[in-house]
């Protein structure tokens, strides 16, 4: 049986990895005859035990193995880069034996490594391909990903008009784990018609963080008269001042938190994890807004959220007048 390396996209990679288990004849086998392993809480040698064994009682054994690419990837996968000759020449050790492993598998054996993105010089992966069957998933962008919502809305068994393709896109990116289960619940509630750009702004959670964006971009580009329009509209679909003040809060908290963690250097796809923010929506319009603006800018814009947001409790102001007051400060702020 042949080897797979399966890594890129984590939706698209647990696709990958049930129709290769189905192709290789692997999907009912024993449990005796299905070896898990997880990189950290594994070593190379009992990885390659399970390889080398026959199956019992079964045509086959299936190996999955998590995260042996992320072992090399160190240096933006350059390791090995200048002693690949003496590398080759000699028995490789730690979990690139893997390469010199998989040639000397029984046929009963099906390995698939699965991994997230990784380099396309990641030396474990370059000696892997020689031996293994390699499928690099991608998430789709820009009209490959318009295309992904469509074909994967009419997998269901409807259809999505292109404003709710690009309105949903717009809001989520191309997280493919929360667009389908987006798509999964857009596809019920327009059942047996289109799904129209209304329902994506009506069902879509993200739909309400985008307008809290848009007033906090006005906000803060120095638009009140677009922030008061933006949060009149919000008012009118029934959110509280104090709502749009807490929401107006958290963002500057976000902005604070994304302005400080990459003036410390970290990398935008640890971003969203550190941020706690689960859209590459949020990730992408926060960073902007923390690219526009200093430390001591952000802190004095919260301090006047603070004071607005203690106004109102406080019965100090009309909380629509403390909206007001507060959109007109933070713009010429």
């Amino acid at each position: 049986m042949p080897a797979h390396v399966v890594y890129g996209d984590s939706f698209l990679v647990a696709g990958v990895v049930r129709r290769v288990i189905q192709d290789g004849g692997a999907s009912d086998v024993m449990d005796s005859n299905h070896h898990r392993f997880t990189v950290g809480q594994t070593q190379p040698a009992e990885v390659v035990a399970a390889c080398n064994s026959l199956p019992f009682l079964d045509a086959a054994r299936l190996v999955e193995v998590e995260g042996v690419l992320a072992t090399e990837e160190t240096g933006g996968g350059q390791r090995g880069r200048g002693r690949s000759g003496r590398r080759q020449a000699a028995a490789r050790t730690g979990w690139m034996q893997l390469a010199d492993a998989v040639p000397l598998m029984p046929d009963t054996t099906l390995l698939v490594l699965v991994d997230g993105d990784a380099s396309d010089r990641n030396p474990l992966l370059t000696a892997l391909a020689e031996h293994c069957q390699v499928h690099k998933q991608a998430a789709p962008t820009g009209q490959g990903l318009n295309q992904w919502v469509k074909r994967a809305v009419e997998g269901r068994g409807g259809s999505i008009t292109p404003p709710a393709i690009q309105a949903i896109t717009e809001m989520i990116g191309n997280d493919l784990w929360t667009l389908d289960r987006e798509l999964e619940k857009l596809s019920l509630y327009a059942t047996g018609r289109e799904i129209t750009e209304p329902d994506v702004r009506t069902l879509v959670p993200y739909a309400q963080e985008a307008n809290i964006f848009a007033a906090v971009d006005a906000i803060m580009d120095g638009r009140p008269g677009d922030a008061l329009r933006m949060l009149a509209q919000l008012m009118d679909e029934g959110r509280e001042p104090l709502y749009i003040i807490a929401m107006i809060e958290r963002q500057l908290r976000l902005i604070a938190l994304a302005r400080d963690l990459t003036e410390r250097g970290v990398v935008q796809p640890d971003l969203g994890r550190r941020m706690g923010a689960n859209s590459d929506f949020v990730v992408r319009k926060t960073l902007g807004q923390a690219r526009r603006m200093t430390l001591p800018e952000i802190s004095h814009k919260y301090q006047l959220v603070l004071e607005s947001d203690l106004a109102i409790k406080q019965g100090r102001l009309d909380p629509e007048v403390s909206l007001e007051l507060l959109v007109a400060d933070l713009a010429g702020a």
